[in-house]
């Protein structure tokens, strides 16, 4: 039923990439977070229900990747939190660190970081966040597991080897997401090319009712954080965009692209037969994106912003949405 679940790997996750290495060839990074489609097949997803996600939930709170306009005044080493933390204005055309900071040092977080929902609420009202106790580092970690090349149980090259690259998450942390619609997911499944079990719980109501901001209406709303990754293009040339399309943010402060590809049916133009081709290539825009217009966002209402190819059911492109009041 509608709710919110938790996705516990019980091991390693392989997103795409298990390669072949040697003398003439290289490794290829793994994928990760998860997204929308590899999501809805571990959740066996019907196609009458959406999906809100992926989020990351340590067993009380929802956690989203910091926003990339954020920084501190302090040097961070390794995984150790910094003591406040600071959200950039845009000014004079291009984004700016606060009076305060201008001149000095200063270390943006991006890709670093989660941060509470609660606390993504409270940074963007008081412009900072001085306890943040509750920040947490990225908690997975890239892991390259090597195998020997074999066939027909013998090794075929000397030295020869597979290089799989996976994503581990941290103990006690799983990958969270929210179904909408008449439907109960499996408490067990497989996520990944190699199959990693995967445990799917429901979560307490008691904890889901603090996150109601994720899906709540924001009236005049005119700026946005992207929460998770989206598929964003240009109606007339296709070509992917950064932002969404329409009405076109003034300002956006975005990470570099993700590589994406899904397969799609043609008909072969003789034939007519039915066949499996790769879609010309797109980029995904990564979580943690920050957009402003100049006049309303183009929705009131926070979630995932409806697209012509529906993508939006599969939770990518969740805008959370703010009235920006110091332009």
């Amino acid at each position: 039923m509608t709710g919110w679940y938790s996705i516990t790997p019980t091991g390693p996750i392989t997103l795409g990439n298990l390669v072949a290495t040697g003398q003439n060839s290289g490794q290829v990074g793994c994928r990760w977070p998860p997204n929308g489609h590899h999501l809805a097949a571990a959740l066996d997803l019907p196609s009458h229900c959406q999906l809100w996600g992926p989020f990351w939930f340590d067993d009380r709170n929802l956690h989203v990747p910091i926003p990339h306009t954020v920084y501190t005044d302090q040097a961070v080493k390794g995984n150790d939190t910094p003591k406040a933390i600071y959200r950039m204005q845009w000014q004079a055309g291009q984004w700016q660190v606060q009076e305060a900071h201008q001149g000095k040092s200063i270390e943006q977080l991006a890709d670093r970081f989660l941060l509470r929902t609660q606390d993504l609420e409270q940074l963007w009202s008081a412009q900072k966040l001085t306890s943040t106790s509750n920040l947490q580092p990225i908690p997975w970690e890239t892991l390259t597991l090597n195998h020997n090349q074999r066939k027909d149980y013998q090794v075929t090259e000397e030295g020869g080897f597979f290089a799989e690259m996976t994503t581990l998450m941290n103990p006690g942390w799983s990958i969270l997401v929210r179904i909408l619609g008449s439907f109960t997911p499996p408490t067990h499944s497989r996520l990944g090319a190699g199959g990693t079990p995967v445990v799917i719980q429901p979560v307490a109501p008691g904890l889901s009712q603090r996150w109601d901001s994720l899906g709540a209406d924001c009236p005049g709303a005119t700026g946005a954080v992207l929460l998770t990754g989206a598929l964003w293009s240009d109606p007339t040339t296709k070509q992917s965009l950064p932002y969404p399309p329409h009405p076109k943010p003034w300002a956006y402060g975005a990470g570099l692209g993700v590589p994406w590809q899904s397969f799609k049916f043609i008909r072969h133009p003789k034939s007519g037969e039915p066949r499996r081709v790769l879609t010309p290539g797109e980029w995904l825009t990564p979580a943690g994106a920050v957009y402003l217009w100049d006049d309303l966002a183009p929705s009131q209402r926070s979630g995932p912003l409806t697209d012509p190819f529906h993508r939006h059911v599969l939770g990518y492109g969740h805008l959370w949405l703010f009235k920006e009041t110091t332009l």
